[in-house]
């Protein structure tokens, strides 16, 4: 074994990467073939030396974490703290990610300042064995990498730069080590990059900050690559500090203002999405080229005219404006590109400019003949009325060749538009047909309001109980587990206490100075005092414990934890304490009826009746629950059943069944911290008085789930959406956020509907279709709790902020109206148009349009009336578009006066 690989060996198993590049940096060609030559055959010895390494380091650290945490219990129990703060104090303290397989890195290094080809060099970094999943810091090898290929010849070098560079895929790269290690190289060696469309992305993706541009060596070469390479548009499209760096650049003399404003007109030139020339066009107004630099390029901006995506045309129409003069052939081309386009704005752009061209008395208008022909027969209704008012204007200019044009087209337009073209110009219009009758608007019948399912059976002996599953993330279970105790409590109190003995064994002393409990808790202490009755009373905790706590503060305070969890602890504590103090009655009051929490009336009557039969006082915040869940409307019968109690429970229920219940009005406050935008749901009108609803009204969650927060409140719909949609906007996934699914379960919930169901219902409609909402959508239109305006208003600046067109979620009402919610669908659009039509001086689009005309259908259909004054103010235009036509006519739809 020669000392050379003596050496680096000893260094790879060590997981010593600099000294490894520090030894092959020093090599000579010998040296280096007898290391290259070793390094294959011993992988498998390195992984294995690394496996039992980490396998050391491991049992190291859990050594350490398992001192830490018995310091972190004996702390715990000092203070008086819970399992569950152990848990987390002690998890956060000692978690760190741990870098493994050391040897990786070595063995990387060693190749590739020793193994002789640059071929070869490539593929050994590539190996999958030698490559991470992820790439830690503080095991980063590029610099080592750099130092120990540095003493080899400067064309080897050079050709291992260009060979990595051709070796990167993708054009949505991320900046890893073969990205860096690609890039450093080709700078250090000056070689001329490949042109390889993944490397100019993965250059654009490494520049950390492009005002830094100027610096690099490789801008030069790469720059004509920017508007040549794939991927470039979409890497740029939403970046805009790289067109600011790369025009100051150019104000600076240290890149080409010419090639960059000839790089974008070829990118234009080119064609794509518009999505991806975002990127160009925000270049192209950076430089704001000059009027002398527009005419020198006047063809390529003309050129762009008819097929470009609009927002290059856009751009390139604004330049053409600015020229001082156009031939009538080229403007000829140019006004007929921009007719054929698909876009009203750009062929009433084209349309004008032919206006302000026909100006010109000098010629005739032969040469426009062509492309008025086009734009007469324009699918947009807007461009073919502005194209036969300035025909016919100027019917005096044109010659019998270029009339002829014109004639030709009369047979083809409308009766009364080709009328009036004949009229100056002759050629046979068409018959004035019959205006076509609209398909009748037959709406299916809306299905019924949705009906929770019954609970399942109660839980009524001591097997069941212990069979059954409780899990604090499923309310249901709990409600099941705690009546299902209390009940055999009642019932068979000496088989329970045996079943549940050996859960009894578990419960320490310790944990009656200990606070908050969760569940476990609650369980293990009701099975210990059942086991040994007044246990807590004689329990004894050394000095350093503090002072025991009570029951009450054994329960997180509102706001330390989810409502739809805190409020099953308190009634644990309750029953409890009721426990110890001999006064558990023999079932509870609030265990729901139906599966969405639901409690019948007539039930919690009878339950009420039986406790005053033996003679039981219930337990304060198991009546308060109970109260929550009773249903909006009790049956006249049902509430003078309830009349005829006489305890002060029974009373209590009584006045909640025949007067009015506190109903909290929510409203939704937004906070923006880093640019997200958090709901923080504020309750107006001061306390209900309710000490439950209260809590919650007062200290929201963002952690709440809809499902388990009715089954707290299902008779209030609206606290239970808001306090869910409090990071709804927030652009991260982990949060979790209301789905189309809690909007069917709050269409089984009671209670009108406010700003928390109007956002979750936006929310998805924006979304489309594919977000499943028709069926909610439905059942919240069945159940009455669907707050159609202020889901129109909500819906409107959900499109605002995100600048999205309103289509998808129109097809999801047009969908949800001929289903039978047409009704409640002219509501949301009722809300939606006062907000999403363009305010003044805003440009009105394609989009507004076809708003307007789906409003109109569903008004017609609903029989709307209630005048809209940003629709009346639309109908007034003197202008006839598209869009003001379909004002006028929902106009006279709301007012009554059809015109």
């Amino acid at each position: 074994m020669s000392a050379a690989w003596e050496a680096v060996r000893e260094a790879v198993d060590a997981g010593d990467a600099a000294a490894v590049a520090t030894l092959v940096a020093g090599f000579d060609d010998g040296e280096r073939r007898e290391v290259a030559r070793e390094l294959p055959g011993h992988l498998p010895l390195a992984r294995r030396l690394g496996e039992e390494k980490d396998r050391l380091r491991e049992a190291e650290r859990e050594r350490v974490r398992q001192e830490r945490l018995a310091e972190q219990r004996r702390e715990a129990a000092r203070r008086g703290w819970s399992e569950d703060s152990v848990w987390d104090n002690w998890h956060y303290d000692t978690w760190e990610e741990q870098v493994e397989e050391r040897w990786i890195e070595p063995m990387r290094v060693a190749g590739a300042g020793t193994i002789t080809g640059a071929a070869a060099v490539v593929s050994w970094l590539n190996r999958r064995d030698l490559r991470r999943w992820w790439e830690p810091v503080e095991v980063d090898d590029v610099p080592l990498i750099l130092q120990a290929v540095a003493a080899r010849p400067a064309k080897w070098q050079g050709d291992l730069a260009v060979r990595l560079a051709l070796r990167l895929r993708g054009l949505r790269p991320t900046v890893d080590r073969p990205t860096r290690l690609a890039l450093e190289l080709l700078r250090r060696t000056g070689v001329e990059p490949p042109a390889h469309d993944p490397l100019t992305v993965a250059w654009i993706a490494a520049v950390s900050s492009p005002g830094s541009l100027g610096e690099d060596p490789l801008l030069e070469v790469m720059l004509p690559r920017l508007f040549e390479a794939e991927g470039v548009g979409r890497a740029l499209r939403d970046d805009r500090e790289w067109p600011s760096a790369l025009s100051a650049l150019a104000r600076k003399g240290r890149i080409g203002r010419e090639a960059l404003l000839d790089g974008c007109l070829s990118r234009f030139l080119r064609g794509g999405p518009a999505p991806d020339m975002r990127f160009f066009v925000r270049l192209h107004e950076a430089l704001d080229p000059t009027a002398e630099e527009v005419d020198t390029r006047r063809r390529d901006y003309l050129r762009l005219l008819p097929a470009a995506p609009a927002n290059v045309a856009d751009l390139a129409l604004k330049q053409v404006r600015r020229l001082d003069s156009v031939d009538a052939e080229e403007a000829g081309e140019a006004v007929e590109g921009l007719l054929f386009r698909a876009e009203s704005r750009l062929v009433l752009a084209g349309l004008a400019w032919l206006d302000r061209l026909a100006r010109d008395q000098r010629e005739d208008l032969d040469g426009y003949a062509p492309a008025l022909a086009v734009a007469l027969v324009s699918e947009s209704a807007d461009a073919r009325a502005r194209a036969v008012r300035l025909v016919v204007k100027h019917a005096g200019r044109f010659t019998p060749p270029g009339a002829e044009v014109i004639v030709d087209v009369v047979p083809l337009l409308p009766a009364v538009p080709g009328s009036r073209l004949a009229a100056a110009f002759g050629g046979e219009p068409v018959a004035a047909e019959p205006e076509p009758q609209p398909e009748p608007f037959v709406p299916l019948p809306l299905p019924p309001a949705p009906t929770p399912n019954l609970m399942p059976p109660p839980v009524l002996t001591v097997h069941e109980l212990l069979r059954s599953r409780m899990s604090k993330s499923q309310w249901r279970s709990v409600e099941d587990w705690l009546d299902g105790f209390v009940r055999l409590v009642a019932q068979e109190r000496d088989a329970l206490t045996a079943a549940l003995a050996p859960i009894a064994a578990q419960f320490r002393d310790e944990h009656y100075w200990s606070a908050p409990w969760d569940l476990r808790e609650w369980v293990v202490a009701m099975a210990r005092e059942l086991a040994d009755p007044g246990a807590e009373s004689r329990a004894v905790a050394p000095d350093p414990y503090g002072p025991r706590r009570t029951v009450q503060e054994r329960v997180p305070e509102p706001g330390r934890r989810e409502h739809s969890r805190r409020l099953p602890l308190l009634r644990f504590a309750e029953v409890y304490q009721a426990l110890m103090d001999g006064r558990l009655p023999p079932y509870l009051l609030a265990t729901p009826t139906h599966e969405n929490g639901r409690l019948d009336a007539e039930k919690l009557v009878e339950r009420l009746e039986g406790y005053e039969r033996a003679g039981v006082e219930a337990l304060p915040v198991d009546l308060e629950q109970a109260l929550l869940r009773l249903p909006r409307a009790v049956p006249a019968e049902v509430a003078e059943r309830a009349a005829g109690l006489t305890g002060e429970a029974g009373r209590t229920a009584a006045r909640w069944m025949t007067t009015a219940r506190p109903e909290p009005r929510i409203t939704l406050r937004r906070e923006v911290d880093d640019q997200e935008v958090r709901l923080v749901p504020e309750a107006v009108g001061g306390p209900t008085g309710v000490t439950l609803l209260d809590d919650i009204l007062a200290a929201p969650r963002t952690e709440e789930g809809c499902d388990a927060l009715l089954g707290v409140l299902p008779a209030h719909r609206e606290v239970v959406a808001a306090n869910t949609v409090q990071m709804l906007l927030v652009h991260m996934t982990s949060y979790r956020k209301p789905s189309p699914e809690d909007l069917a379960t709050l269409a089984c919930a009671e209670g009108p509907g406010g700003e928390g169901v109007a956002l979750i219902l936006a929310y998805h409609l924006r979304r489309g279709a594919t977000s499943g909402v028709v069926t909610p959508f439905l059942k919240l239109a069945a159940s009455g709790g669907l707050p159609g305006r202020e889901t129109g208003r909500q819906l409107a600046a959900l499109l605002r902020h995100h600048g999205d067109s309103p289509a998808e979620a129109l097809a999801v009402l047009r969908t949800a109206a001929r289903r039978g919610a047409h009704r409640e669908v002219w509501q949301v659009m009722a809300g939606l148009l006062p907000a999403y039509l363009p305010e003044s001086g805003e440009r009105a689009t394609t989009a507004h349009t076809r708003l307007v005309e789906f409003a109109a259908d569903v008004a017609e259909w609903a029989q709307a009336r209630g005048e809209l004054p940003e629709i009346a103010r639309l109908a007034e235009r003197r202008r006839a578009s598209d869009l003001v036509r379909h004002a006028r006519r929902l106009h006279g739809l709301l007012t009554g006066r059809p015109g």
